[in-house]
Parts: structure tokens; C-alpha cells; sequence
């Protein structure tokens, strides 16, 4: 066996946190000493030793650390699987995030984009509701999509262009609805959860985001910017049409048309 010195440094781990270990009835010592309290250790510990130092610094919880090392061969692969693929979604979710930061770090971030002013016929389509938080709207939003794809074909339709989402602020100010759309010709066939609606003709501010979702803030704020510059009121729910396919291009290059529409007294503008 070896002392907690030599075994803290195979582990290459300290003193203190295999005491702190200890504690916490992650990793006991296959031994004390009843007279001196010293802590000796197999080598067969120190794959867990390791193991734990490394969910530890991942920011993974003593509790559920202790689930995992308390829990039998056959339930360990299936915890460990669980906690690997979490840590996986909490990796990607910080690198959107810090591709934002990126984005946002740049000169020219806040500089407002070409802003046109269109007018846009009514539209048949099919909606999928969900309700989701400012937190989980970006991969909701995305799931709500692609679930409406699945009951358009499951009903005999392909997803045709414009692909959209709107997004209505609850009353309690905590949640936001999120309005799944896609084009759509009349008749409809019944779905099982998606609803058959038409979008309102009208007329609306326009730009073109590139960039991820999870930074598509900037074109609001250029949006609202310009509107209230210009002296526009806005009238419903802004629009967010999806150009390309997250699936097929990176965050970076993701294209989304962002629509605000507007109180306008000319309607001057061609359809398209």
C-alpha cells in the first residue's frame, strides 16, 4: 500500500483534496493507521482517484459523484454515460457562446446591417406551438422546427420555404410561446399537433443576420433601432425566416431574415 504523500502524488492530485475525498465517502483509504490516523492506499484506487479529480474539475457534484462510485458494475457504465453526454451538451452550449462573445467582440458588432422595408403577401402555414425559457430557446426553437418537419411528412407534405419561428412573450414575463412555422398549400391535410394558419399580409422592416441564433439579439436591436429612429410602431410578432439549415452550414454561417413589422402609411412597396 502507499502513504497518502506518494498516493496523492501517482494520482498527481493533493493531500488536501484526497482528505477532502475521504470526507465526502468518495474515496476512503484502504487503510488507516489506529495509531497515527496516517491513510495508505492500493494501487488498484487509483484509477478512481484520478476519475474523480477529473469530474471534480469538470464541476461535477459530489452528489452525484457519490451516485457513481457507490453504484455496481452494471449500473456505473450507464451513470458515467449520462454525466459524459451532459458535460458534452454543457461543451458545446459554452462553445455558441463563446462564439458569440467572438462575434460580439468585434469593431464592427453593433454596426446596424442594410435595413430594407418589404411587403409580404399572406402566407398559409403550418404552426407548431411550444413554450420555453429565454435559456432554452435556441435549442428548443430548433427541436420545435424539426418536429414540425416530422408531422408535414408524416401527413404526406415536404417543409417548403419560408421556414419561420415567432416568438410571443408570456404574461408572466418568465416564459416565451415560440410559433413554429412552414409554408404550406391549401388544402391542408390534419395534423396530429401542428395547426393549419395564414400569416397577415404586411409590411415590414428587413435584414439578413449571419451568425449563430444564440447572437441574433444584434439584429433585434438594429431592428428596434431603426424603427424608432424612423418613426415606426411595430405590430405584432417579430419573424425569424430561416434561409439555410443549421444541419448542413456552421453557426457562423447560418443566414436568417429577421422581420419587424411596422406601421406604415404607404404601402408602396412590391410584393414578393
Amino acid at each position: 500500500m502507499m502513504a497518502i504523500g506518494r498516493f496523492a502524488r501517482a494520482c498527481r492530485l493533493s493531500i488536501k483534496a484526497l482528505r477532502y475525498y475521504d470526507e465526502q465517502r468518495l474515496l476512503q483509504p484502504a487503510h488507516v493507521d489506529p495509531y497515527t490516523g496516517y491513510r495508505y492506499y492500493t494501487p488498484a484506487q487509483v484509477r478512481p482517484a484520478i476519475v474523480i479529480g477529473v469530474l471534480r474539475s469538470l464541476g461535477v457534484g459530489i452528489a452525484e459523484i457519490q451516485r457513481l462510485v457507490s453504484a455496481d458494475e452494471t449500473t456505473a457504465p450507464v451513470i458515467m454515460t449520462a454525466v459524459i453526454d451532459r458535460l458534452q451538451d454543457e461543451l458545446e452550449e459554452r462553445q455558441r457562446a463563446l462564439g458569440v462573445l467572438r462575434q460580439l467582440g468585434t469593431p464592427d458588432a453593433l454596426i446596424t446591417p442594410r435595413i430594407d422595408i418589404v411587403r409580404l403577401p399572406a402566407q398559409p402555414v403550418a404552426r407548431l406551438c411550444i413554450e420555453t425559457t429565454p435559456d432554452n430557446l435556441v435549442p428548443d426553437t430548433t427541436n420545435a422546427i424539426y418536429a414540425l418537419f416530422t408531422e408535414l411528412r408524416a401527413a404526406g407534405r415536404e417543409p417548403h420555404p419560408p421556414v419561420l419561428c415567432m416568438n410571443e412573450p408570456t404574461a408572466d414575463g418568465e416564459t416565451i410561446r415560440v410559433h413554429a412555422c412552414a409554408a404550406i398549400e391549401l388544402p391542408a391535410p390534419s395534423f396530429a399537433r401542428a395547426a393549419v394558419d395564414v400569416l397577415p399580409a404586411g409590411t415590414f422592416a428587413r435584414l439578413v443576420h449571419l451568425g449563430s441564433y444564440e447572437s441574433i439579439a444584434v439584429a433585434y436591436h438594429a431592428l428596434y433601432d431603426w424603427a424608432q429612429s424612423h418613426g415606426h410602431a411595430e405590430r405584432g410578432f417579430v419573424r425569424e425566416v430561416y434561409l439555410n439549415d443549421p444541419a448542413d452550414v456552421s453557426p457562423e454561417a447560418l443566414l436568417t431574415e429577421v422581420l419587424l413589422p411596422i406601421q406604415d402609411d404607404h404601402d408602396e412597396f412590391p410584393e414578393r
